[in-house]
């Protein structure tokens, strides 16, 4: 198997991303929002008034949101 870090695809030849820093930061705080809404508005048309449900389908939502924002960042990194 050969040893030259030349080769194409290597990972220190990869071009960085066209993408700012900044903008990538905010897609996952994004994502965590928009998705924790929905979360919300469909926890409150299942289950209107318990409100410890409307907490957990929000705190769930967001933290999908999250782990999604994280992956689309980590791809548009890499790219």
């Amino acid at each position: 198997m050969p040893e030259s870090r030349k080769r194409p695809g290597h990972h220190e030849h990869q071009k960085p991303s066209n993408i700012p820093s900044s903008q990538r930061t905010k897609g996952r705080i994004t994502w965590a929002i928009l998705i924790g809404l929905f979360g919300l508005i469909l926890t409150y048309f299942s289950a209107s008034d318990n409100y410890l449900l409307l907490i957990a389908g929000t705190l769930i939502g967001g933290i999908i949101g999250y782990i999604i924002g994280m992956r689309m960042e980590k791809d548009v990194s890499h790219k």
